[in-house]
């Protein structure tokens, strides 16, 4: 079942984003849109989208022919993406002030990015 949730994002803006969500489920709402590594991709910004029917895609800068795609679950309050492909993997986030921070402990390493633990992912354009 989907609903729409208000959630604050970390510019302090209230938006109506789909969340999934089941009846009884405490998992907190992460909210869909395009995120950005707040440091320097493969060339330029290193950014992941999340939509709402739960799949999400990753591009790690505009030097890679690279498109990471699969789906995103939340999970004991963890975001976790599992890659679907030809690069079989999992990255997990914790969401905290509209951002995703990274979680290396359990994740695998993305191809051409050393992303650290604790790195964020901002909402693009403040979402």
């Amino acid at each position: 079942m989907k609903r729409i949730i208000l959630c604050i994002l970390a510019f302090g803006m209230l938006a109506a984003v789909a969340c999934k969500k089941t009846e009884g489920d405490p998992k907190p709402a992460v909210a869909v849109g395009t995120y950005v590594w707040e440091k320097e991709g493969f060339g330029g910004d290193f950014t992941i989208t999340l939509r709402e029917d739960g799949t999400y895609e990753y591009y790690e800068g505009f030097l890679s022919s690279y498109i990471g795609t699969g789906t995103w679950t939340v999970e004991d309050g963890a975001l976790i993406l599992t890659e679907q492909g030809g690069y079989d993997a999992v990255f997990r986030f914790t969401a905290q002030d509209g951002a995703l921070i990274y979680r290396a402990d359990g994740s695998d390493k993305f191809i051409y990015t050393d992303v650290q633990d604790g790195d964020r992912f901002l909402p693009q354009n403040g979402q």
